[in-house]
């Protein structure tokens, strides 16, 4: 079971709609099952899935962190080919709060993943929350290639508090990571971005997802553009993406066994 989890410490820099969409894009392929797990208490995917009302912790990944169900039983289908979801609720913003207190909280998401039977999925594509918590890092603990939005110069400087936890709870070698310029509709902008990270010795992804209008509709089309818009920008620019992302989890790999 592979987990790739898209995160930034920054709120609407697309992380969700990429999230969602890498998640139909690799449900595209055969026999492959995809789980979704809404990590964010805002529980937009879950809204745009239809899978909860993100108030109610019943049926949601909040009861399952307070252990009053496992997650194989608040697994959902969705109308999206071979793709489940794990919904969201506002509870877990508060359980967050009190999970510090817990020890060993951080492999708190691992050990429920652990718990799910053998090659049930291929992927678990996680959308993290936007802030840093204890919930942040439960998503970094399992996770085996991270995906990093950045729309603005304002999350380039925000990963650097995403990125401490990551090296504070993985190893270098274990994971891959890829940080993505998503939405930039500017050429400034994109400049001074590009400028940012060179400057913060941040590498780019090769993949670059567009400004695409119709990407940004997932919520009102059910969650795949490759059903609805199947021949826009944001169509072309996911495959590429996922394809990126397949990569860096070979590369992992070869990493895991020089190691080893």
């Amino acid at each position: 079971m592979n987990v790739i989890t898209v995160c930034n410490a920054k709120g609407g820099c697309g992380k969700s709609t990429i999230a969602l969409s890498l998640a139909a894009s690799l449900g595209r392929s055969p026999r492959t099952k995809v789980l979704v797990l809404d990590m964010d208490p805002q529980a937009q995917v879950s809204d745009w899935l239809q899978a909860s009302n993100g108030l109610d912790r019943v049926g949601t990944l909040a009861a399952v962190f307070l252990r009053e169900v496992s997650l194989k039983q608040i697994i959902k289908p969705t109308n999206i080919k071979n793709v489940f979801i794990a919904p969201g609720s506002q509870p877990l913003e508060t359980i967050s709060h009190s999970m510090g207190e817990v020890e060993g909280y951080e492999s708190l998401l691992a050990e429920f993943l652990s718990d799910l039977p053998a090659n049930e999925f291929d992927y678990v594509v996680i959308d993290c929350p936007n802030q840093i918590s204890p919930l942040m890092e439960c998503a970094i603990f399992p996770t085996d290639v991270f995906v990093v939005p950045i729309e603005s110069t304002k999350a380039v400087a925000s990963y650097a508090n995403f990125y401490s936890l990551v090296q504070r709870h993985r190893t270098p070698g274990s994971y891959g990571i890829l940080h993505v310029l998503n939405n930039i509709t500017l050429n400034g902008v994109r400049n001074s971005v590009l400028k940012f990270m060179k400057d913060e010795g941040i590498p780019v992804a090769r993949t670059e997802v567009r400004n695409c209008g119709w990407l940004a509709q997932v919520d009102r089309h059910g969650g795949s553009i490759f059903d609805y818009r199947p021949r826009s920008k944001g169509a072309e620019d996911i495959p590429k993406l996922q394809r990126e992302v397949l990569n860096r989890f070979r590369v992992s790999d070869q990493k895991r066994v020089a190691h080893a």
